[in-house]
């Protein structure tokens, strides 16, 4: 390990930098290039920030640090450690730390930085995966709302429903409000029916912006979730979203093949019921990127959801116990989703020794 950290060891000049572009004028421009990057918070959410972090992540795991390095060292000090070695300069770390130190400093920054930048990514992957949505959503949003003011009459028709209700606050529908639109409940009918093939179409019309945006731009960075991100499971209900995440993994270098006639695919879990048809060809088979954004929607919600799960330990006169907090309604309907039995509320139960 001490071998691996020397390329971050720093110098009377700076930082050495190891096999890194910034390294070819000098050791000091490889202090930008490795330690000042590992230091670095990440920049605006998008898909730019989120590559720069997923190759920030690899670079400090290409040390090669073992995951048990600090077991038997308590977090409050390895924290210690990390905080000591993220504030200072360069020049303080060689002027005021013994090699060894040095090397101990770094090994506990580099090894915390891991966790926080894996912890990073999943953050900026929600957050672009919701962007993706609202975005899509507010584009039709907005064609929708220019061609409702292009229909003449429709607010002509409103204003007389609710002059009606308001008038004749007593009275029934087909009393007071029917016969003050023209042609009376055919016409309200017909808003009706045609108010629901409006929202049929603009889910559809969501779908297709969605699809244009993930597969121009977005869908650069599903490899990099896959490759730098790792997803576990130790309940067999969690199986559709995690065979779905190995589905896409399998495929993730040919981007334009179909998925082989004999692949199992999972649906239920994993695709809305708003996209069941939508996720196919004319041919019945599969489009590979409407399946992948319905995956990585999954994979967003559920992670969304369960991580505001809480556990609080608390102490009294007859001992210590472990509590989650309550689910809330989108928790239990997501659990219920996927087929998973709520967890127990209480974890861990500790007497009071005697």
């Amino acid at each position: 390990m001490a071998a691996v950290l020397r390329q971050l060891q720093p110098t009377e000049h700076g930082v050495h930098g190891g096999e890194h572009p910034a390294d070819a004028d000098s050791p000091a421009e490889g202090a930008a290039g490795l330690l000042a990057e590992i230091k670095a918070d990440p920049g605006r959410p998008g898909l730019e920030t989120f590559l720069d972090e997923v190759a920030k992540l690899r670079r400090v795991r290409s040390l090669g640090l073992p995951a048990d390095l600090f077991a038997d060292v308590a977090e409050r000090r390895v924290t210690l450690w990390r905080n000591r070695a993220a504030i200072a300069a360069p020049s303080a770390m060689r002027r005021d730390n013994a090699d060894q130190v040095r090397q101990t400093l770094l090994a506990a920054l580099c090894w915390r930085r891991q966790t926080e930048l894996t912890d990073s990514l999943v953050d900026l992957f929600i957050t672009l995966v919701r962007t993706i949505n609202t975005r899509a959503v507010n584009k039709v949003n907005k064609t929708v709302e220019a061609e409702i003011r292009r229909v003449l009459g429709k607010e002509g028709i409103l204003f007389k429903v609710a002059e009606a209700a308001v008038e004749h606050p007593d009275a029934t529908v087909r009393e007071a409000v029917y016969p003050a639109v023209d042609g009376g409940e055919q016409t309200l009918r017909a808003l009706v029916a045609e108010a629901k093939a409006n929202k049929n179409a603009m889910k559809a019309k969501v779908r297709t912006v969605l699809e244009s945006s993930y597969s121009n731009y977005y869908r650069r960075m599903l490899p990099q979730v896959l490759s730098s991100m790792e997803f576990r499971c130790n309940n067999t209900a969690y199986r559709p979203v995690m065979d779905a995440l190995d589905l896409l993994r399998r495929y993730a270098d040919r981007p334009k093949v179909p998925y082989d006639a004999a692949e199992v695919i999972p649906i239920d879990g994993v695709v809305p019921a708003d996209w069941r048809e939508a996720i196919y060809n004319k041919s019945g088979k599969i489009i590979r990127t409407s399946y992948e954004l319905c995956v990585l929607s999954a994979l967003s919600a559920a992670r969304r959801e369960l991580q505001r799960l809480h556990v609080g330990t608390f102490t009294g006169p007859t001992g210590t116990f472990q509590q989650v907090t309550s689910l809330t309604k989108p928790q239990r309907d997501l659990l219920a989703k996927l087929g998973i039995p709520h967890p127990k509320q209480v974890l861990d139960l500790q007497p009071a020794p005697r």
